[in-house]
């Protein structure tokens, strides 16, 4: 084998590696973008990956902001309610101010 024939060789094996990496991430969902690497497909990864998280993020802060907001309409009655809702309301603004962040 020449040296020519090693380096086909191995662009070979590193596109076929890549094609499985590429593969596995469109049957999970996302985006292979234009990738020519091995390394160029793992960075678009974690973007998407990261992008992700923080969508996920936002909706759960959103969920227990609303938690709040439900204990603010149902919470207890009485003297106490008011001290309840201020409270109750100042969890939801502190939950929803960090997803502005």
């Amino acid at each position: 084998m020449t040296q020519e024939d090693l380096e086909r060789f191995a662009a070979a094996v590193a596109a076929a590696e890549r094609e499985k990496l590429a593969h596995w991430m469109r049957s999970l969902g996302y985006a292979t973008g234009h990738g020519d690497t091995m390394e160029d497909l793992l960075d678009h990864l974690g973007a998407q990956i990261a992008e992700g998280l923080e969508s996920e993020v936002l909706l759960e802060r959103e969920a227990c902001a609303r938690v709040c907001d439900h204990m603010v309409m149902y919470g207890p009655v009485a003297e106490v309610q008011q001290r309840y809702n201020t409270a109750y309301a100042d969890c939801r603004d502190a939950i929803r101010a960090r997803s502005k962040t």
